[in-house]
């Protein structure tokens, strides 16, 4: 905890003792957390993360977001929140645009600044039917948080790829 104050104190000295609910902004973020700053997930990150909805971030906000990626953070609790970062539309249900949308952050890459998918849409597409049907216990066509979780505790890889230390 010390250590976020300190890093963001140094964003803006002298700041967060005259007030502590001060809002950082995500460029001011992205310098002491370049791990957010280079994720393909970075707008849905700070909308999730943002207390106020505001796409800036208190002192405590980001202590919630670095809890949340940390090594310690419990499984069940580190799931509840990618499900809230893949959950675009913020419904509460992991639906075939969601998924649409994640695996089109995945593969996206930058050749000389132009942007461009290394799949077509149609195998995007079929990458995210692929993943509700092996998500979607209840077959209604969605993945609920609940869902998520049971498939993400499967996953040993899971835990090592959604943290980062600070």
């Amino acid at each position: 905890m010390e250590s976020i104050y300190n890093l963001l104190n140094n964003l803006a000295p002298g700041i967060l003792c005259n007030n502590l609910q001060h809002r950082f902004t995500k460029i001011q973020i992205d310098k002491i957390l370049p791990q957010v700053s280079h994720s393909p997930f970075r707008d849905s990150i700070y909308r999730v993360f943002s207390s106020k909805q505001d796409e800036c971030l208190s002192f405590e906000d980001v202590l919630d977001l670095c809890s949340a990626f940390s090594k310690n953070c419990p499984l069940n609790v580190r799931s509840a929140w990618a499900f809230l970062i893949f959950d675009f539309d913020g419904d509460d249900q992991l639906v075939m645009a969601d998924l649409i949308e994640a695996v089109e952050k995945l593969t996206r890459i930058n050749e000389n600044e132009k942007i461009r998918n290394q799949l077509d849409h149609e195998s995007i597409e079929q990458v995210a039917r692929m993943m509700i049907s092996e998500m979607d216990f209840t077959e209604n066509g969605s993945i609920s948080p609940q869902e998520f979780e049971r498939l993400v505790a499967r996953m040993p890889d899971f835990a090592h790829s959604f943290q980062f230390n600070v």
